[in-house]
């Protein structure tokens, strides 16, 4: 997104945090026409951020309305996606359609296509009927694909330019373009090359721009995942990505800073996924969610692992009669039940990091159980010499204690990376989100099995049992 030109403001020592405060005493007082004077001189991100923590909706309604078209326009394009949505469909049209004149299209294409669905029609009707026809033409790629993701505002040069007549005619459209940094190339509307700006404004002014440009240059398609066309703008450090369509003609960009956006949400999901909270709900701003929401989404996942957790429950019943023979069995449970979840939540943030990266691919199954398979055995075997000198010197050697505790932290190390690699693996094969259930699950199955295989290896090797 392009900055907006705008008078050069006068830097104001005031932390967010005194904004913030400053605000909410201003609502609190009903001074609206005080707050609507200090809001002129903030920036959009502080705004937003100030926005962000107003607990209650009405306040943030009143608070936004009093903000400039252009000014609100900025305020959307920094918040959150939760609060953007809150705050533009309690928008009048008449304070609607100004601010959505002042925002980049692919930002208009976002609103329109999520939070304005269904004043779609009326709000285009509001807007230039050449732009309108261009979100339209957007707004008929899927949901979260590049196609969205694209802004239609780029450099367009042809291969007969000279660098001179190239720089030239960016001067003379500047404001025209999200960014300049790269020229793109067209023959009869096909994209046939990319060149540098740097290349350009270097070479001589008579050079043409065929000799600059680089062809057959990394593209996607608009049908192409928003994340994986991000993905690959970072993978190789460009500042834009074209999208080109079946037929090679150059439709739009994706810029870097809506590719951070993309990723910076996915790693949210991701987190939020892997402590068992997802939902869009949970991602929004802490102080911004109602707390029935918050409860409402983690009590499913916490019912689920409550009941998960009576398997644990059952398999020391099972053995029951084993603990009694042997008390001393039960002082390690929690060492051995923390050891295998601690093991399990290192290995599945790598795993699912790796298949994030796309480091890991669904053929690489057989690799990653072994490579784990492996640096458990390792790690088991480390950790069980320090397991078995704990327990020789709190309970002696006069059975085979220590050995039952360290063999049981080696197989529950081994296993707990096993099942902390299959389960997000296959969880991908089969189309579900592997962050949203790989941490809870792993987390109530090492429990459960870890247990098992304690009580297995104790009644195989202790004389007493």
């Amino acid at each position: 997104m392009t900055e907006t030109n705008s008078p050069q403001r006068a830097v104001i020592d005031l932390t967010p945090a005194n904004l913030d405060a400053q605000v909410r005493g201003l609502i609190d007082k009903g001074d609206m026409e005080r707050l609507r004077r200090l809001l002129a001189d903030q920036h959009s991100p502080d705004v937003a951020d100030v926005l962000e923590r107003l607990t209650r909706p009405a306040d943030r309604n009143a608070t936004f309305r009093l903000l400039s078209p252009q000014m609100a326009a900025e305020v959307i394009e920094e918040i959150s996606h939760y609060i953007a949505r809150e705050l533009v469909i309690a928008l009048p049209p008449d304070f609607a359609g100004p601010m959505l004149r002042h925002m980049e299209i692919d930002d208009l294409v976002e609103i329109l296509g999520n939070e304005l669905r269904d004043r779609q029609e009326q709000s285009l009707a509001q807007l230039e009927p050449v732009l309108a026809q261009a979100i339209r033409a957007q707004l008929a790629y899927p949901t979260n694909s590049a196609g969205r993701l694209m802004t239609t505002r780029f450099v367009r040069t042809y291969p007969e330019m000279t660098a001179a007549e190239t720089l030239a005619f960016i001067k003379s459209t500047d404001d025209d373009y999200e960014t300049v940094t790269d020229i793109y190339v067209l023959d009869e509307g096909r994209l046939i090359g990319v060149a540098s700006l740097r290349a350009v404004v270097r070479a001589n002014s008579s050079t043409p721009i065929s000799a600059l440009m680089q062809t057959e240059p990394i593209s996607v398609s608009p049908e192409t995942k928003g994340e994986d066309a991000a993905r690959l703008l970072g993978r190789y450090d460009f500042m834009a990505l074209p999208v080109v369509s079946s037929e090679g003609r150059m439709l739009g960009i994706i810029t870097v800073d809506d590719a951070i956006d993309v990723l910076t949400a996915a790693q949210t999901a991701d987190l939020l996924g892997i402590g068992g909270v997802h939902g869009e709900e949970n991602a929004a701003p802490y102080f911004t969610v109602p707390i029935l929401k918050v409860i409402r989404q983690r009590l499913i996942w916490l019912i689920l692992l409550f009941v998960g957790g009576s398997i644990t429950s059952g398999v020391l019943e099972a053995f029951s009669v084993e603990l009694g023979a042997v008390v001393a069995l039960s002082f390690y449970i929690p060492l051995l039940i923390g050891t295998g979840g601690n093991t399990g939540s290192q290995t599945v943030s790598m795993i699912i990091r790796g298949m994030t990266t796309n480091d890991i691919k669904p053929a690489d199954l057989f690799r990653v159980v072994r490579r784990e398979l492996v640096s458990g055995v390792i790690l088991g075997v480390l950790l069980g010499l320090i397991a078995f000198g704990r327990v020789l010197l709190q309970e002696g050697g006069a059975d085979s204690l220590p050995l039952v505790v360290a063999a049981s932290v080696i197989a529950v190390c081994a296993w707990s990376n096993v099942i902390a690699a299959v389960i997000p693996m296959f969880a991908k094969r089969f189309k579900i989100d592997p962050a949203l259930i790989s941490a809870p699950l792993i987390s109530t199955t090492v429990d459960a099995t870890g247990l098992l295989i304690y009580m297995l290896i104790a009644k195989a090797l202790l004389n007493a049992i």
